[in-house]
């Protein structure tokens, strides 16, 4: 018997209502693990992409299952001028 494998990707689509965004898709990957009890998400990484290719991007993540770890994180850190453009502050 195949055993399932313990890692569970799921592609969570939010509503962007800020019309700044415009053209853009919003929500978050949430990674489940078939070990833990909860029922709940172990983690989530957010996602802010180009409607244009969020398709494609839904393709990768979505429903996808492994045995291996996953860590998936996102900043935008390294790129503090656009950080600011689109969130302001810091």
């Amino acid at each position: 018997m195949k055993k399932e494998p313990r890692y569970f990707l799921s592609v969570v689509e939010e509503g962007v209502m800020n019309p700044k965004f415009f053209g853009y898709r919003a929500g978050r990957i949430e990674i489940y693990d078939n070990q833990s009890k909860s029922g709940y998400a172990i983690d989530e990484a957010r996602f802010l992409i180009p409607e244009e290719f969020f398709h494609a991007f839904r393709e990768v993540f979505d429903f996808k299952h492994t045995d291996m770890p996953v860590v998936i994180e996102w900043n935008m850190l390294n790129y503090p001028d656009e950080r600011k453009k689109y969130y302001g502050g810091k």
